[in-house]
């Protein structure tokens, strides 16, 4: 009888191991595949590779390559006036950040639940 228990519990932690990698499930540590997420089924991210961000305001790259044609235009999409090329490599530096950073998140699990154990009554968390 105990055997049988000790099989079913096997064949059941295999079972999840199992399906958690055909789900592809993932840490924190890493992004997921663009695939599995609701982005592509929602709305493509702008794709924008080439154009510039000046502070906050999109210029496109058509509107960015006559901008550069000029000595104004090129000062006007300088770094020093707060503009910023989109590249691929921007894009996924942003997306990794997303995924990885933990935004102050971790206070809620040290210090809000600690203050809760503290203060709520022992009976409470048997």
């Amino acid at each position: 009888m105990r055997l049988r228990a000790i099989l079913i519990l096997i064949s059941l932690l295999l079972f999840v191991a199992f399906l958690g990698f055909q789900l592809e499930l993932t840490l924190p540590g890493r992004p997921p595949n663009i695939n599995n997420t609701y982005t592509p089924l929602t709305q493509s991210p702008p794709r924008g590779i080439g154009s510039y961000d000046v502070l906050g305001y999109a210029v496109s790259k058509p509107e960015a390559d006559k901008l550069l044609q000029t000595e104004a235009g090129q000062k006007a999409l300088s770094p020093d006036n707060g503009a910023v090329k989109v590249t691929e490599e921007l894009i996924d530096l942003g997306r990794d950040a997303f995924y990885q950073e933990t935004f102050g998140n971790e206070y809620l699990f040290t210090d809000v639940v600690g203050i809760l154990y503290v203060l709520l009554p022992k009976q409470f968390w048997v």
